[in-house]
């Protein structure tokens, strides 16, 4: 017999040998089998269709029993979500669409837990939409767009339609930066008007309302209290010619006692009403001519004019501001 053929034959039966010896000769009862394949298939998203306690009917893929992964939850009322589930929940990315709100048309974004969490977009039933940053379904950061062409954008107080503090326009494209009330109007804050006027200060109801400063477009500036935005209170007005008018001031005219400066170094001290001067006053020339007096619709009525030279008469103006001696 051939020394060759010899050593293959020893090869082959060493093979056989040890592969015999490398098998596992007691393979598990078939009842362990079924068992570990089942715990397998459990570990599997599959997809089905199953009525939920709650009403709904589910459509998609499941894990254990429950929704997991990506499907469709149909509710009774008609509203449908469609996205991502995890453990039963919707988490992930969604969208929920409300058939029977006549508010909200869709929420389109994160989810987690059942409910808005992270970067999403709710759209209303007019076209409006709000877009940002949600924890449990409450808007933090983000910016409204409103179908008449409002925006709203900044810090929100939970609820979408509450903006706590940033930045608006209008419709009518009034700008304003600052805080608003739990209704939407603005409570403290800067406004850049469409006809050029600026204002800082508070508000009440929308208007000027409290401690503030406007400028207008004409030049003119205001610094002091405003009440339904008018000049009322203390404050103080710079006019566009120059003159200036410091003292108390109801329905946007000098009230009351107030002091005007004008270009030419004329001073009055006195009181006033309906933006005239009224009552008992007192006229500094700057030159060293002094009257006082009293005042009717803005003119002198009667009282001492010192010339600042020794002399002193009687005197008042006449319906042009001419001044005459009795």
């Amino acid at each position: 017999m051939n020394k060759n053929y010899l050593l293959r034959l020893c090869f082959i039966a060493n093979f056989i040998y040890l592969s015999s010896c490398s098998e596992d000769s007691s393979p598990l009862p078939k009842s362990d089998q079924s068992v570990s394949e089942g715990k397998v298939l459990l570990r599997k998203a599959q997809t089905g269709k199953q009525a939920l306690e709650d009403g709904s009917t589910y459509t998609g893929e499941l894990m254990r029993g429950e929704p997991h992964g990506y499907g469709k939850k149909d509710f009774p009322q008609g509203d449908e979500y469609e996205g991502q589930f995890q453990k039963g929940r919707a988490h992930g990315h969604g969208t929920y669409r409300f058939k029977q709100d006549e508010l909200i048309d869709r929420y389109v974004g994160m989810w987690a837990n059942d409910k808005w969490n992270g970067y999403g977009t709710l759209v209303l039933t007019d076209g409006s939409r709000v877009t940002g940053q949600w924890i449990k379904d409450r808007l933090e950061y983000g910016d409204y767009q409103g179908s008449d062409g409002s925006i709203r954008s900044g810090k929100w107080r939970g609820n979408w339609d509450f903006l706590e503090e940033g930045f608006s326009r209008d419709s009518f494209g009034a700008e304003y930066n600052g805080i608003f009330n739990s209704d939407g109007s603005y409570r403290s804050g800067f406004i850049n008007n469409p006809n050029g006027d600026l204002y800082a200060g508070e508000f009440l109801a929308n208007s000027y309302h409290g401690k503030g400063i406007l400028e207008k477009v004409d030049g003119t500036l205001y610094v002091g209290d405003f009440e339904d935005d008018q000049y009322s209170g203390s404050g103080m007005l710079l006019s566009s010619d120059g003159s200036k008018y410091t003292g108390q001031f109801s329905e946007g005219l000098p009230n009351g006692f107030g002091i005007e400066e004008q270009v030419n170094g004329v001073r009055y001290f006195g009181t006033w009403a309906d933006g005239l001067k009224e009552g008992a006053g007192t006229v500094d020339f700057g030159n060293g001519a002094t009257y006082i007096g009293v005042f009717k619709n803005g003119f002198a009525l009667d009282g001492k004019y010192d010339w600042g030279d020794g002399r002193v008469t009687d005197s008042y103006q006449d319906e042009t501001g001419t001044w005459l001696d009795r």
